[in-house]
């Protein structure tokens, strides 16, 4: 969630311009004392929810906490928007900056992300009795202890692993923005093509470029170390080379022991990752770490996070075009209440296509898993062309171990992955089916065509766009001519 709110904080600063008002002066001390008052409250709140989760041991204040975590960070993006839009926070912080390029942009977000840290340190006492807890569930279980850790240490554990993984690419995709406009400014053009399809194509590219080469970076961001060989190596390597994927370099990500999760970071070969958790590779048996692997083998295979990154685009264009031919058709005047619903309508289209397409992908990943295991049992006679209840439950069980180990509910909805338990019902559902005939890929077959078509969609509007405006033009001047020539014809005549 953190990473997904600092993407939307950028987002509100580019948009700044269309949100923002220049008729009221700036007002940034009455920004800092209400994000000051927001995070106070919010640090007497948890102050009293970790007295009284050590004085009732009750996992009602946990739940109370998280949720409280949440919402103030939400509300903090909530207040940074009225900042921007009614408290002109954009221009202080361009004259605090000096108006340099990725500077300004760093400075516009400062607040909130500050507020973030803030916040997460009034939270951190509380995480650190979870992991206390955590300690003595694995003492009795006999799996890895959880090393303890200082509150600054979880703190920045955190803006590491969720602040900086937005905020790096973001960083880079504004450093691209500029290189484009400093090329702009040297007055190189592309021939026959308007500007504003140009700048829309040199974003896109950007988007892509970036997400393709932050990997690299952000292993270095992240505490991680290769994967040395034995037989989790080769089982790994197994996976991927038998369904021709790529990867640079295999990753253990070392959190002491304390999340489990997997990752195939990147689209471009040389600069893909596979990552893992160490608590990943400590608690899960062979078998399901190949399950584990096969699944983000299934991502890179199916090629999940192109579709996902232009179908998210393609949605967003959509909406915002959709949006503007409502308001021509209806003449509506531009304002900032208007600019606010454009925002709105383009980022909600976006964020529903997110969240309905990944949570397709992540069903279809589990497959392939599944697929991939029945291709490749223990015993190499026993191969099938239908999914066995062997792989099925390799990928269900290692599903129950990540999210029973991280502590979150099998029926938690979370917005990219659905619920654990949706996911093993769907595993359930495919056994003794044909590999090459599972429902899931007839469903993401149609969503690549449908987003295919969105795609197509917006070409059209873009082309009906500036054919209009073309024609406008046109008008415009074919009138400004008659009234000249009509204007000489008098003269002439007196």
């Amino acid at each position: 969630m953190t990473t997904g709110l600092v993407i939307l904080i950028f987002l509100l600063d580019s948009l700044a311009p269309s949100l923002s008002s220049h008729s009221t002066p700036p007002q940034p001390w009455r920004y800092a004392l209400l994000l000051s008052a927001l995070v106070v409250c919010v640090g007497v709140l948890m102050e009293v929810l970790r007295r009284r989760l050590d004085r009732t041991g009750r996992v009602r204040n946990i739940a109370l906490a998280e949720r409280s975590l949440s919402l103030s960070r939400a509300m903090v993006v909530s207040l940074h928007g009225f900042a921007i839009i009614s408290l002109g926070w954009a221009r202080s912080a361009a004259e605090l900056s000096g108006s340099l390029p990725i500077l300004r942009e760093f400075v516009t977000a400062l607040p909130p992300l500050a507020a973030f840290v803030a916040i997460y340190w009034s939270y951190a006492p509380i995480q650190r009795r979870i992991r206390e807890a955590l300690l003595w569930r694995h003492l009795h279980e006999g799996v890895p202890i959880l090393a303890d850790k200082s509150r600054p240490a979880l703190v920045w554990e955190h803006v590491r692993h969720a602040i900086l993984l937005g905020l790096i690419p973001l960083l880079l995709l504004t450093a691209w923005r500029v290189l484009g406009e400093a090329v702009w400014r040297q007055g190189i053009r592309v021939p026959g093509v308007p500007a504003d399809w140009v700048a829309l194509f040199w974003q896109v590219a950007g988007v892509f470029v970036v997400l393709a080469f932050s990997p690299l970076i952000l292993r270095f961001v992240w505490d991680t170390v290769p994967l040395e060989g034995g037989p989790l190596r080769d089982a790994v390597e197994r996976v991927f080379r038998r369904n021709n994927v790529s990867a640079r370099e295999v990753l253990v990500w070392q959190t002491s022991s304390g999340i489990l999760n997997g990752a195939l970071m990147g689209i471009i070969p040389r600069a893909r990752y596979v990552l893992f958790t160490d608590a990943l590779l400590q608690m899960l048996p062979l078998r399901q770490v190949e399950a584990v692997a096969a699944h983000e083998a299934g991502h890179g295979r199916l090629r999940h996070l192109p579709w996902i990154l232009g179908a998210t685009i393609a949605s967003s264009v959509l909406g915002a075009m959709l949006f503007e031919l409502v308001c021509s058709l209806f003449k509506v005047r531009e304002s900032w209440e208007v600019n606010t619903a454009a925002v709105v309508a383009s980022v909600g289209a976006g964020v529903f296509t997110l969240g309905w397409i990944s949570r397709r992908f992540e069903l279809q990943a589990d497959a392939f898993a599944a697929k991939d295991l029945s291709r490749n049992p223990p015993e190499p006679e026993s191969a099938s062309t239908l999914v066995t209840p062997e792989s099925s439950a390799a990928m269900i069980q290692a599903l129950d171990t990540v999210s029973r180990l991280n502590g979150v509910p099998a029926r938690r909805f979370t917005w990219r992955h659905g619920t654990v338990l949706g996911r093993q019902a769907h595993l359930q559902s495919i056994i003794g089916k044909p590999l090459g005939e599972l429902p899931i890929d007839r469903t993401v077959h149609r969503l690549k065509i449908g987003t295919l078509l969105i795609a197509g969609a917006c070409v059209l509007l873009l082309v009906y766009g500036l054919l209009s405006a073309e024609k406008d033009d046109t008008v415009s001047h074919a009138a400004h001519d008659f009234r000249a020539s009509a204007h000489g014809h008098d003269c002439r005549s007196a």
